[in-house]
């Protein structure tokens, strides 16, 4: 998760848009999802979590058990996000 935060483009640019429709994969958003982007995120670290799969939808479910540590990232001014991050 903290490698996607630098090398996930959509991720670590405030302004990146999606991939154009012409790419694979390109210009779809996945079911359930929405074209916002957070002006943040929030990383939260367990030691366990259980797991469901939904067959209908065909992905897994993760349930995180209560976090030890939680990172907070936000964009600075630049429009970058900030990887250092914040305490909570």
């Amino acid at each position: 998760m903290k490698a996607t935060l630098t090398l996930c483009p959509h991720i670590a640019l405030a302004r990146h848009r999606r991939a154009c429709p012409d790419r694979p994969g390109g210009g779809t958003i996945p079911p359930g999802s929405h074209g916002d982007k957070p002006d943040r995120y929030v990383l939260g670290i367990t030691r366990s979590y259980r797991s469901v799969f939904i067959p209908e939808h065909g992905f897994t479910v993760y349930f995180p058990a209560l976090f030890k540590t939680v990172h907070e990232y936000a964009y600075g001014p630049h429009g970058r996000l900030n990887t250092d991050p914040e305490p909570r």
